[in-house]
């Protein structure tokens, strides 16, 4: 399942090239995937490998994560005219993006903005699952849309 997420990682980077080594406009910037982990089964990954979390305190599917959060949480982001690449078991329907108050945009599940952890420091770790930091809890996003909350 991993060799997926490195494939669809590969691809949304080659998406963005075109013959010559330019980005295109309306090129695709970033990837979900989902990755079978052994103790929190199926969760979202960024096309790296990534773990994808959802803090608590954007349930309004604001970005309250901002400035010094994002530097220990930094959002998935995406250009203006890109859109998200998903792979196998990502809902479309459910990957949107709202404005990042810091610039750009971040991209969303089911209306909940996505991070990573810092922390984590290899591909499908998941050190910020209910975690308290920076004003509220962070859950692991699962591919049905929900954070895992316990």
């Amino acid at each position: 399942m991993f060799s997926v997420v490195i494939a669809i990682g590969i691809a949304a980077t080659l998406a963005g090239c075109t013959a010559g080594g330019s980005a295109k406009v309306g090129a695709r910037t970033s990837a979900i995937a989902v990755l079978d982990s052994k103790d929190l089964g199926d969760i979202l990954v960024d096309g790296k490998g990534n773990v994808l979390y959802a803090f608590k305190p954007d349930n309004a599917s604001t970005v309250s994560c901002t400035f010094g959060c994002a530097t220990v949480w930094p959002p998935l982001s995406v250009a203006d005219n890109a859109s998200t690449a998903a792979g196998d078991g990502v809902d479309v329907a459910l990957l949107g993006k709202l404005p990042d108050p810091a610039g750009g945009h971040v991209v969303t599940y089911n209306g909940w903005p996505l991070y990573r952890y810092a922390a984590d420091k290899a591909p499908g770790q998941h050190r910020g699952q209910d975690v308290f930091l920076n004003g509220g809890y962070w859950y692991v996003m699962k591919p049905d849309g929900k954070p895992l909350m316990p």
